[in-house]
């Protein structure tokens, strides 16, 4: 009888644990597929972090992006928490665009001062040159003009080149 028991609450907790997997959350409304792609002069941007801001207030707790591929393509996923659902609820959007400065790390200098100096020199201007791929009005909502809809039942593939924003 005892083991009876045990499997019986052996039974039901399995059931209990494998009901509750990670559902859409609460109040994320229908998503649609969008994917966003970021050139430069025709040129892909890659690792470019693209971020969707409603533009009504009624937005939620949730956040709209993807990182752009060497394509320049970013697959637009809906967040909040843990849980992750591709593409974003319908409405009218704003983007504004992020993106960590990428470089080429030659061997750090040795003890020598004036090496030290050159070496630093040189890497922080690399870093100001890499950091320039992204235009500055583009990297907030406030001063961003890039702005896209994304309808009910579509599927919405725009293309946006930021060269023109320099």
């Amino acid at each position: 009888m005892n083991l009876w028991k045990i499997m019986m609450v052996l039974g039901v907790g399995l059931l209990l644990f494998t009901g509750c997997g990670r559902g859409k959350p609460k109040g994320i409304p229908v998503l649609h597929p969008v994917n966003v792609t970021i050139t430069k002069g025709g040129t892909p941007v890659d690792g470019a972090n693209v971020f969707l801001v409603a533009s009504n207030a009624a937005s939620g707790s949730w956040s709209i992006a993807g990182i752009t591929d060497a394509k320049g393509v970013a697959a637009i996923e809906t967040s909040q928490g843990d849980w992750k659902g591709k593409g974003a609820p319908e409405g009218e959007y704003k983007i504004y665009l992020t993106k960590l400065a990428k470089i080429e790390e030659p061997a750090p200098p040795g003890e020598d001062d004036a090496a030290k100096a050159v070496f630093y020199a040189e890497r922080l201007m690399r870093l100001e040159a890499a950091g320039k791929e992204i235009p500055k009005s583009l990297t907030s909502v406030a001063t961003s003009d890039l702005k896209i809809t994304v309808a009910a039942g579509t599927r919405t593939n725009e293309t946006f080149d930021i060269g023109q924003f320099e």
